[in-house]
């Protein structure tokens, strides 16, 4: 994908029209880091947000990721020091995929350029243009707000569970009658159970059997409780 002026120009105005801030976070301490920065620095690890500082005499910066496709670009803020900083999420790494370095590149008043402050760059093999690169590390998949437990056709639910190795570990619930023989896990690597289901559309709920105990998915934050007080997720399979 080549990185033309009309192109980046584009993203720039859909972007200003609903700027994203970067003092928008939970954190006090990453929101008291972001309002510390006197001058540009590389960007490094905070609270599990990639940080980026720009200073320099522009009136907005914004940044694009490969990983993203370089599809969206995120608008900078400036803090009371007059530094553009951003707070971006680590990127989660999904299944199947290997870790490597963030590919980024900044826009500073409509141009693509490299970071300045970033020695840590490369030439895109398919633009030829050069990406400034981060080698920070990506969020793992297996946890809780991180999992996706559909697939990307949202019907193949990825049932994983964390247990002692050696076990007989299955999923019962609304789709097979909440039948605890029915649907067995595999267990994939030492303690790590996986299955793969295709799940019709409507709501559903279920548990794993693990040492004869029924047991929430971890990986799952949507649950309720039973009318005995038992804790049961819920899996959301939408209509066509």
């Amino acid at each position: 994908m080549k990185l033309s002026t009309s192109i980046a120009l584009s993203a720039i105005l859909l972007v200003a029209a609903t700027p994203a801030s970067a003092f928008e976070v939970e954190s006090l301490p990453l929101h008291l880091y972001l309002a510390s920065f006197a001058a540009g620095e590389s960007p490094g690890v905070y609270e599990e947000h990639l940080v980026f500082a720009v200073s320099g005499a522009y009136r907005f910066v914004g940044i694009s990721f490969a990983h993203e496709g370089w599809k969206s670009v995120h608008m900078f803020e400036r803090n009371r020091q007059g530094v553009f900083v951003f707070a971006y999420p680590l990127p989660v790494l999904e299944r199947g995929m290997a870790a490597r370095p963030i590919g980024y590149r900044l826009v500073v008043d409509g141009a693509w350029i490299p970071d300045p402050a970033n020695p840590l760059r490369a030439r895109d093999a398919t633009s030829g243009v050069m990406v400034s690169l981060v080698d920070a590390p990506w969020r793992p998949a297996d946890r809780l707000g991180s999992w996706r437990l559909l697939d990307s056709d949202s019907r193949t639910a990825h049932f994983r569970f964390s247990g002692a190795p050696g076990y007989r570990v299955t999923v019962a619930g609304t789709f097979n009658g909440w039948d605890p023989f029915v649907h067995e896990l595999v267990e994939t690597s030492a303690g790590i159970y996986e299955l793969d289901l295709v799940l019709p559309p409507g709501e559903h709920r279920y548990v794993f059997w693990y040492r004869g105990e029924r047991v929430p998915d971890d990986l799952n934050p949507a649950r309720l409780y039973d009318g005995e007080g038992n804790p049961v997720s819920i899996l959301e399979v939408a209509r066509r």
